[in-house]
Parts: C-alpha cells; structure tokens; sequence
C-alpha cells in the first residue's frame, strides 16, 4: 500500500515523476494509494491528478495552516470532514504534520506493508523547511521515498541494498548520512566511479559520485549495502532504484 504526502516547497513537476511511478506501479498491484495533501501541496497534488491520469490522487486528507496554499477556494471543492485545520503559530511544519497522520494510518492498518512517498518539500526560499525534512530520516516520522526536485531521495536501513538502474555515466550519485549521526554505519558499494572504501568517515561519506564506466558498459545496476547504521541515497530522477531488506 503506498502512501502519498503531497507538499509544497520545490516539488518537482509531474513529468519528472513519470518514469518513478511507471516503475512503481509496474512492480506493485495498481490500488488506490492514501493521499495526503498538505498546505499548498493541494496545488502539487492537483498538478499530479491532471497528469496523471491513470493513477487517483484524490486526497483522503488536506491538512495545514493555509499560510502558503495561497487561495483557500481551491478547499472549496473538497468534503469539510476531510480537511483538518492548524495554527500558523506552531513548532511543526505542515509535510511533519501529514507524515504524522500517514504513520497513524499505518498504525491502524499493520498487517499491511506500506511505503511514504514524500511529493515535494524541496526547500525553494525556505531552507530551514528543507533541512526540517531531511532530519525527519533520522526519526520515526521519515519517508521512504522523497521525490524532491531533479533528485529523489531513498532511506536505506540497517541490513537494506539498493540497486540503481538506468544510471547514465555522468548522472551523480550520493551516498549521505542522516542527521543523527556524522560518523559511523558500515556501507558497501559496487559498480561506482569511487567505491565505498574510499568514502569519507566523517559527513558525507560520497557527493557527486557516478557508475563506472566497466560497470555501465557491461549493463549492471550500482548497488549500495547497508552492513549498519543508516544512510540515504539520492539518486537522480531518471534512474529505476530498487530498495530491499536484507534477511
């Protein structure tokens, strides 16, 4: 079951987005995903409905304090009961708020296996909101997925491989460490210009790094294993990512 929050902020156009669910919904039984909007996302998700025609976005939810959505008539259109008001004033942005409630449905639905993607809240003016979204990777809140911009970001867990396809050689590919920590996590790469042996110790441990050419030319995906600890991978939005848990 996926599990959509729509937010504001760079959120990356619809047509980025199209190979993603092309390969998503390729590989997973086409259901109504729950959709959340939040704020001005409702923009971001009425984008994403239009486009995407074949796929309902319709929300299940529109959350926030309205302070960006900039025309409250576009909630004139939805059912009251499934919109849910907040105060300008208050020590969580809307994208915290939404990825709440998206655990909360999970919470009541455990028995199914469930997937946040995170649409947007890519920072734009607001680079406080942006590093506010990336440490929610070191919390409970985090998504699994953060399609943000050109680049979509993917949470690799203690014991998880990523595989990376369709990587282009001069795509950048980078390895970073969540907010928890700047040091620490054993990772394991193959198919990299640098491999993971000559990752950085500290901060992190690989920016801008591309496929190696002997890894292209022979067809292989790049493949990323978490030994321990936790990292996140940004990959860029054309490439097919495969993320699973290791036994």
């Amino acid at each position: 079951m996926f599990i959509f929050v729509f937010t504001g902020g760079n959120a990356p156009e619809p047509f980025v987005c199209e190979k993603f669910f092309s390969d998503l919904f390729a590989v997973e039984k086409v259901e109504k995903p729950f959709v959340i909007a939040a704020d001005s996302g409702l923009r971001t998700l009425e984008a994403f409905n239009r486009f995407f025609t074949s796929i309902d976005f319709s929300p299940e939810l529109i959350l926030g304090d309205w302070d960006s959505l900039g025309d409250n008539k576009l909630l004139e259109k939805y059912p009251k009961k499934i919109i849910q008001n907040h105060i300008v004033d208050k020590d969580f942005t809307d994208t915290e708020l939404a990825l709440d409630e998206a655990k909360k449905y999970i919470s009541k639905n455990a028995d199914d296996v469930h997937k946040i993607i995170l649409v947007g809240a890519g920072g734009g003016e607001r680079i406080d909101h942006l590093i506010a979204v990336f440490d929610l990777f070191s919390t409970d809140l985090r998504p699994d997925v953060w399609l943000s911009g050109n680049q979509f970001l993917y949470f690799l867990g203690e014991r998880s491989c990523a595989e990376l396809y369709d990587v282009a050689l001069d795509d950048m590919v980078s390895v970073l460490r969540t907010s928890a920590c700047r040091t620490g996590g054993r990772i394991k790469s193959e198919g990299l210009l640098w491999e993971s042996g000559l990752f950085r110790k500290e901060g992190l441990p690989s920016i801008s790094n591309r496929i190696s050419p002997d890894c292209f030319r022979a067809g292989r995906p790049v493949a990323l294993t978490v030994e321990s600890g936790s990292f996140v991978l940004a990959a860029p939005h054309s490439a097919r990512v495969v993320v699973k848990n290791l036994p």
